[in-house]
């Protein structure tokens, strides 16, 4: 057996000890910012159109959603980018559903390429487990805008 196996087995264990760190160690892409919907699907009644809209999370865990010509929503965010959760937390007083204190459970992922994909239970369901579009469910595509 050659002396070199060895110091070839150690060097190739530390650079995988060294890639593996430095895998690990990059943080998740960040959501705050500008996004624009480039896509909704929801299956459910009263239908509220969230195509072109745009989302804007921001820094201080606010977030402002804008829907051109129908009534705007906002209110305080939280997310986590290892477990992929979100909780939107309505604020303001709206005519129709989110009031004031409701609360949408999701998911996020960032897909490659770039794009945000957002399932949200809006106060019936559970947080959603995939995603699919589903009764209470809101499936969105967004693309940054900033």
């Amino acid at each position: 057996m050659s002396h070199r196996a060895p110091r070839f087995t150690a060097a190739l264990a530390v650079f995988a000890c060294l890639s593996a760190s430095v895998v690990y160690s990059q943080s998740p892409p960040s959501i705050v910012g500008s996004w624009e919907v480039v896509e909704s699907v929801r299956k459910s009644f009263p239908p509220q159109e969230m195509k072109g809209a745009t989302l804007t999370f921001n820094k201080d865990q606010t977030f402002a959603i804008d829907r051109g010509e129908r009534a705007s929503w906002s209110g305080t965010y939280k997310a986590d980018p290892k477990a992929g959760t979100i909780d939107l937390a309505f604020s303001g007083k709206n005519l129709t559903r989110p009031h004031e204190g409701d609360v949408w459970q999701g998911i996020f992922r960032i897909q490659p390429g770039g794009r945000l994909q957002i399932n949200t239970a809006q106060g019936h369901e559970a947080r959603p487990v995939d995603y699919l579009p589903g009764y209470d469910l809101t499936l969105m595509t967004l693309t940054r805008k900033n």
